[in-house]
């Protein structure tokens, strides 16, 4: 090809990264600056400042594997960029995980109807043209050079790549600082701003994107062939109403059942919640005391982890269960359990990050109920059922006060700011109204599903003690003071649901465990997830023992030990 122009490589570098860094992402700069007051003006120019840094760390990386190397890589920046600048600036849509795998997927079919005569003009004049500039343009031959010709050289290469590192941890830092402040001073909650503004702008959110797309292939491949498989072992055997079931999964975060009104508190935590007639409410307990432990331990089979103190896993969870007997799924998270997310074997995941970016720079609050607009989403996408949404919520975590919105602090003094130096009835107060958002945030869940056939589990991961200017939980299972173990297990039906004889029947069974003050268990969960769906399993893939809507008479009980349960 015939160069029209030369330059330099620093010279180029620079200029992909203002194109890329900044022109790419004009649109959702300006959209976010005007969005609100000061804060978000210098938001978004400390923000552009410092895509321009990494896009010029990036591209410059890239001329460490000789010309060639440089030019296509880059090409592959700039063309991707350019495609999803298309959709960011004229359909404001999150370049997220789930964006990528429907990019990525073999249905040609469906990729073709997110392309318009509109996209391919955009996408030739936007990256096509100045991708054909970067091929006919002749790079200065000494830079690519690999010999070292002396210390002036080598600085001259290091020098601006230590300044742009340098520029972009200062943006960086003095975004998260202002926005910490302002999130402080308004005792609101914020998400990782590092990871807000990666899930945000290009070419950062969809790098991040594929990178997890990646970790879950490689998973799928390792991990998940090396654990036991129940799908692969035992017949499941459903009811013809499964085909058009929702399951909505909630998984709370360190609320306890002893601080709910419906459970027995003596303040009315759940107005909504004790005015549900389809519901029922469980005392349960937690296999452990802490978030990434009781994800391993809590949706496998009874003795499915191992008995370590990493409860390392042995088998699938249930969740990827579903997904082997025809369910679709997508997972929703305001944590950023990756880990735990890629296992579920869902057709795509979101994590806090990702979903804060789409309403970070709106009026808001970044708390459960934006997990309440991704279900419905997910429903509308997925409308002929048998379908799975896992919502991941932070529920009761500390700080409390920022788990809930001013209208919701019903219980007064509270503790607002995490250095100050509160009662334990300040503490408490705090944590009672996280679970009157809780109870909301729930209503508004079963609101989105009343006219389908639906089946809504709420159960959280562990408890927390609660005492003078202090919290904790995660104490080792084996010396952990009973309220770390004490969490609610909620289960709602749709009348469609109960509609249905079978599963009628499944929902008497649960509603006599709970006239019976039945105590559920974490490892009960995976038995009774398919149980009171309808499943059922002639070879022994579902113990009845285990399952809360079966009619056998054995049930499950505790002993002294909070983590050992023994047949009654």
């Amino acid at each position: 090809m015939r160069s029209l122009t030369v330059f330099s490589q620093r010279q180029v570098s620079l200029a992909l990264s203002v194109y890329i860094g900044v022109i790419l992402n004009s649109a959702c700069l300006i959209r976010n600056g005007i969005s609100g007051g000061w804060l978000e003006v210098i938001s978004a120019l400390l923000s552009a400042i410092a895509l321009f840094a990494f896009c010029y760390l990036l591209i410059s990386f890239f001329s460490l594997f000789g010309q060639i190397a440089y030019k296509t890589l880059a090409s592959f920046t700039l063309l991707a960029s350019a495609a999803a600048s298309y959709y960011m600036t004229f359909f404001n849509v999150i370049i997220g995980y789930g964006v990528i795998v429907s990019t990525l997927t073999l249905d040609t079919d469906l990729n073709g109807e997110a392309l318009g005569h509109e996209f391919f003009l955009w996408f030739l004049l936007v990256g096509l043209m100045p991708c054909l500039w970067l091929w006919c343009t002749r790079l200065l031959k000494d830079v690519y050079s690999n010999q070292w010709n002396g210390v002036g050289v080598f600085a001259k290469k290091l020098v601006p790549a230590v300044g742009m590192l340098l520029v972009l941890n200062v943006s960086i830092d003095t975004i998260v600082k202002l926005t910490k402040d302002q999130a402080r001073k308004n005792n609101q909650y914020t998400a990782s701003i590092g990871g807000v503004i990666a899930h945000s702008y290009l070419p950062t959110n969809w790098i991040a994107s594929l990178a997890i797309y990646a970790h879950q292939l490689g998973k799928e491949d390792t991990s998940a062939k090396q654990l036991y498989d129940p799908s692969s072992h035992f017949t499941y055997q459903p009811t013809p109403a499964i085909d058009n079931l929702f399951v909505v999964f909630v998984i709370g975060e360190t609320t306890r059942w002893d601080h709910m009104g419906l459970l027995g508190y003596e303040r009315d935590t759940t107005p909504f919640l004790s005015q549900e007639p389809n519901l029922i409410a469980l005392r349960g307990t937690s296999c452990d005391t802490a978030t990434k432990l009781s994800l391993r331990c809590m949706f496998v089979r009874e003795n499915g982890t191992e008995d370590d103190d990493q409860r390392t896993l042995k088998e699938r969870n249930v969740f990827a269960v579903m997904r082997k007997l025809g369910f679709t799924s997508e997972l929703f998270g305001m944590q950023s359990e990756a880990w735990f997310y890629s296992s579920v074997d869902a057709n795509s995941y979101e994590i806090r990050e990702i979903i804060a970016s789409e309403y970070a720079h709106g009026k808001r609050p970044i708390d459960d109920m934006l997990l309440v607009d991704q279900m419905e989403k997910s429903i509308n996408k997925y409308q002929q059922g048998k379908h799975l949404v896992v919502l991941h919520t932070k529920g009761s975590h500390h700080m409390y006060s920022q788990r809930y919105t001013r209208e919701f602090a019903r219980f007064t003094p509270e503790c607002i700011d995490i250095d100050d130096n509160c009662t334990k009835q300040q503490l408490v107060n705090s944590f009672d109204n996280s679970v009157l958002y809780i109870d909301y945030m729930l209503k508004n869940v079963f609101d989105k599903l009343r006219d389908k056939n639906a089946l809504v589990f709420y159960i959280p991961d562990h408890g927390e003690s609660i005492d003078e200017n202090r919290h904790f939980h995660a104490t080792p299972k084996e010396m952990a003071p009973p309220e770390q173990f004490r969490v609610p297990f909620i289960v709602w039906a749709s009348d469609k649901f109960i509609a249905h004889p079978h599963h009628q029947q499944l929902f008497a069974n649960l509603q006599k465990r709970e006239k019976n003050n039945f105590n559920p268990h974490h490892e009960q969960i995976f038995d009774s997830l398919l149980g009171c769906m309808g499943y059922s399993s002639p070879d022994g893939g579902i113990k009845a023992q285990n399952n809360w809507c079966s009619d056998n008479p054995t049930s499950m009980a505790f002993d002294n030990h909070p983590t050992r349960f023994t047949q009654r």
